[in-house]
């Protein structure tokens, strides 16, 4: 059998329950689960799936015998059913999803340090080789990019938001359809990913987001025919790039 250090176990388990629960779970199953939760087979054949891997790993990568192997595969199925039919018994949508794998995650945690002695002393290594103001910096960066950010551009744009939407209101025609929120999360995303860039020296990567999202809002301005949304939407996309690029660039003087 191989033998694997601790922190390479670790991540082969997390391989191993990132395989089991989105490459070899068909949709049927999550549909399965929902639909019948503590009656449907689906929800078991999963937990045996994350089972058999678990055994696979452990017994492959590991000093701990077939048997002892075999107990823990059972055991983790137990674990990763009982999990599963917690959540589709509780509730659906993204935060009980969330909740769902940080308690995977931590089951492996568990049998992490079960497995492996200095598991532990691993972790305080890892945890001690963090530069903390560092990520405090950056998780401060991310932290800006979302609401705090959006709040900023809209107190900007305040003077002009009601004047657009009065012009609006008196044009039937004008109204679109929109996803909820929908504009608020791509300016999200839009931020992140040029602060992410920029953090990592991609600045080609930062014409590429402008440039797409510039050729999906053409058709807009195109159909508005509406100097002052033309202005507004403008306004609206430099500030918030603005923002970010003015905070990647300030926290990498920082880092320096």
């Amino acid at each position: 059998m191989f033998q694997f250090d601790g922190l390479a176990v670790l991540l082969l388990l997390l391989l191993g329950h990132v395989i089991g629960d989105f490459f070899l779970q068909p949709n049927t199953w999550v549909k399965d689960k929902n639909t019948h939760q503590g009656r449907s087979r689906s929800l078991y054949y999963h937990g045996l799936v994350h089972g058999a891997i678990v055994l696979a790993i452990v017994s492959f990568a590991t000093a701990t015998s077939l048997l002892g192997s075999l107990f823990i595969g059972l055991l983790f199925a137990v674990i990763h059913s009982l999990i599963d039919y917690t959540k589709v018994k509780v509730g659906q949508g993204f935060l009980w999803f969330i909740i769902d794998q940080l308690l995977h995650a931590l089951s492996i945690l568990f049998l992490w340090f079960y497995l492996f002695d200095s598991a532990i002393e691993q972790l305080k290594t890892l945890i001690n080789d963090i530069d903390y103001n560092a990520a405090l910096l950056i998780a401060l960066a991310y932290l800006m990019m979302l609401k705090p950010a959006s709040i900023i551009i809209g107190e900007i744009l305040s003077k002009w938001s009601a004047d657009l939407e009065a012009d609006v209101c008196d044009s039937q025609n004008k109204k679109v359809q929109s996803l909820p929120n929908a504009g608020q999360y791509l300016g999200y995303l839009e931020r992140v990913l040029v602060l992410t860039f920029i953090l990592n020296g991609q600045y080609t990567a930062v014409g590429f987001v402008l440039a797409a999202k510039s050729i999906f809002r053409m058709g807009d301005l195109r159909e508005a025919h509406d100097r002052k949304f033309t202005e507004y939407v403008m306004l609206g996309s430099l500030f918030s790039v603005s923002i970010a690029l003015f905070t990647g660039f300030i926290v990498l003087k920082l880092l320096s």
